[in-house]
């Protein structure tokens, strides 16, 4: 390898690291917003219906939170 391929590898993984760092932090903002405007709107539905939808967008934003942590975590890492 050559000198130019080393930089550009190098440019391309801080391009791709940040990526996944604003895709992770966009998915648990993401979550954030979801649980919000949910227990919002939940309040005035019955209460096995408010229960039921409760649960059911808590573990989608489960998945919403881990999947953006999943990123974060890849972003940190540095390819050899």
């Amino acid at each position: 390898m050559n000198e130019g391929e080393l930089t550009m590898t190098a440019e391309r993984t801080v391009t791709s690291r940040a990526a996944w760092g604003i895709g992770g932090i966009a998915l648990i903002v993401l979550g954030g917003v979801l649980i919000w405007i949910t227990q919002t709107r939940a309040a005035g539905l019955p209460e096995d219906l408010s229960l039921m939808a409760s649960l059911g967008i808590r573990a989608v934003t489960f998945v919403f939170v881990g999947g953006g942590a999943w990123c974060l975590v890849r972003a940190q890492k540095q390819q050899t």
